[in-house]
C-alpha cells in the first residue's frame, strides 16, 4: 500500500479509500476542496501498482494502521471508501468506531455470496483482464461491460493487476459480513447506492442503517458526476 497526504496535518483527519483497479488518483477532484480544512490521508491498494499483491482486507487495514501509528495519528473525523473502497472502509470502522467520528461508504457491494457465484465473477474478471492485457480490445469499454461506467477511471490501472491480487479482491468484493453494531454506531454510518448501480441490493443486508438513495445513478456514479458535491453533501 501507498499512502499520499495532502494539507495540514494538524487539521482533523480524513482518510479516503478507492475503488477496485484505481487509485488514490480517483480523489483528485475533491483533493483541493478536502485539503482546505482536514488533513486528507489517500492511498493506493496493494495489488494496484508495479510489484505489489492484494492479499487481504484484513492485511490492507493492518497497513492503513501502521500508518496511523507511524504518523501519532489517533483519531479521524472521517473514513471514506467507494465499491471495494467501501467495504474496507466498512471493515475498518467497524473495528476501530472509537477513534472515527463517521464513515461514507459509497457503492460498497457487501455481498457474502456462496463459492459458486464468486467463482462466475472471479472467472469473468479474469476474462476481462486478459482481453484488456492483450492490447487488442479498448481497456474502457471492456471494464464498462463489468463494471457499469467506470471504465474511463479503470482502464490504466486494470493492466497492472495480477492474477494473484484479482484472485484475493474477489473475496474482498464479495466474501464480506456486515456488523450487528448498537444502533449509536450505526448512525456514524452513511450508505450511499445509486437506483441504477447492482450493488444497491445488498441493501437488504443494512437493517437499521442510514441509507441515501442516488436516483438515476449508476455505480459511484454520483461522485462521478458531481464530485464536489459528493464532497460538499458528505465530508464537509
Amino acid at each position: 500500500m501507498r499512502f499520499q497526504t495532502f494539507g495540514d496535518k494538524n487539521n482533523k483527519a480524513v482518510l479516503l479509500i478507492h475503488t477496485l483497479f484505481t487509485s488514490a488518483d480517483f480523489f483528485a477532484p475533491i483533493m483541493p476542496l478536502l485539503a482546505n480544512d482536514y488533513y486528507v490521508i489517500v492511498p493506493t491498494l496493494s495489488g494496484h501498482y508495479e510489484n505489489s499483491t492484494f492479499i487481504s482486507t484484513d492485511d490492507e487495514i493492518r497497513q492503513i494502521k501502521e500508518f496511523l501509528s507511524e504518523n501519532y495519528i489517533t483519531s479521524l473525523y472521517a473514513v471514506a471508501g467507494f465499491s471495494l473502497g467501501g467495504n474496507i472502509a466498512y471493515e475498518f470502522f467497524c473495528n476501530n468506531v472509537e477513534m472515527i467520528e463517521k464513515a461514507v461508504i459509497d457503492s460498497a457491494p457487501l455481498f457474502n455470496f456462496p463459492k459458486i457465484v464468486k467463482n462466475h465473477y472471479l472467472k469473468s474478471y479474469t476474462k476481462c483482464l486478459k482481453r484488456i492485457k492483450s492490447g487488442k480490445y479498448d481497456a474502457a469499454k471492456e471494464l464498462n461491460k463489468y463494471f457499469n461506467g467506470m471504465g474511463e477511471y479503470q482502464k490504466n490501472i486494470a493492466p497492472i493487476v495480477s492474477q494473484e491480487s484479482l484472485n484475493s479482491l474477489v473475496g474482498s468484493c464479495f466474501d464480506t459480513r456486515v456488523y450487528n453494531l448498537p444502533q449509536n454506531e450505526k448512525n456514524k454510518i452513511t450508505f450511499i447506492y445509486g437506483s441504477k448501480d447492482i450493488a444497491r441490493l445488498c441493501k437488504v443486508r443494512l437493517k437499521k442503517y442510514n441509507i441515501r438513495k442516488m436516483k438515476g445513478y449508476g455505480h459511484c456514479g454520483f461522485y462521478r458526476e458531481n464530485p464536489v458535491e459528493w464532497a460538499k453533501q458528505f465530508i464537509l
